[in-house]
């Protein structure tokens, strides 16, 4: 079975940039938005099936650019984090709403020309379901479908170097297939994010499952060691 993974800036450590929504939709809370060339160092536990520690790291995330225009916003922010696994970048792109949620740029790795702005309910905490996909052309695959489920958790604390922040949790569930006539390949992911607005930032996330073809494969627990905001 081919695994397919499934890129979503939700997972990424993010600085938010935005403008305003809809008249209609409440204003949220305060969010900093750090300039470019901020950036927060990020510990990341990775662990087998058995919660058995294989491997720990550091890894650091930039703002690489703000007020970016992807059609048809042009209030995108772009942050990228070098993969200390795969030595690969990770480029997100975001908005933040004015009621207080997060939109995410999201498309399955094997197909970009299927984008979707997912939003993530951290302040409105009302639940977002979402599917999405398409016919692809891909290493034998011939289509390609997305789920995307996310709902509210709780408001509690959360601490980056010692000071504790007010924060929103969330839980999200990611489900990707792959098909053909004669293969599939599918990913299921479940993860909590934890989002600080004072500072603008994800401050945590914890990878409960993550599943391909069936089969659990690493997890990854991260944590923000400290913010360096320009």
């Amino acid at each position: 079975m081919k695994h397919i993974l499934l890129v979503s800036a939700l997972f990424a450590f993010t600085v938010l940039s935005g403008c305003k929504n809809s008249t209609s939709t409440p204003a949220g809370p305060t969010i900093i938005i750090p300039n470019v060339g901020s950036s927060w160092t990020i510990q990341n536990v990775r662990l087998d099936s058995n919660n058995v520690v294989k491997k720990t790291d550091t890894s650091t995330r930039y703002v690489a650019a703000t007020n970016m225009t992807i059609a048809p916003y042009n209030d995108v922010v772009m942050t990228y984090e070098t993969n200390p696994v795969t030595g690969k970048n990770d480029t997100a792109y975001l908005r933040y709403l004015s009621s207080g949620d997060v939109a995410h740029l999201s498309s399955p790795a094997i197909d970009p020309a299927l984008p979707e702005w997912l939003t993530v309910p951290f302040y409105t905490h009302t639940a977002q379901s979402f599917n999405y996909g398409g016919s692809i052309n891909y290493l034998g695959f011939t289509h390609d479908t997305v789920t995307f489920n996310t709902s509210f958790v709780k408001s509690d604390n959360d601490t980056i170097a010692g000071i504790v922040y007010p924060a929103s949790f969330v839980m999200t569930t990611t489900t990707q297939k792959a098909t053909s006539a004669t293969k599939d390949s599918s990913n299921l992911n479940i993860q909590a994010n934890s989002f600080i607005p004072s500072k603008g930032i994800f401050a945590g996330r914890k990878v409960s499952m993550n599943q391909v073809n069936g089969k659990q494969v690493l997890r990854v627990q991260q944590t923000v060691l400290s913010v360096n905001l320009k």
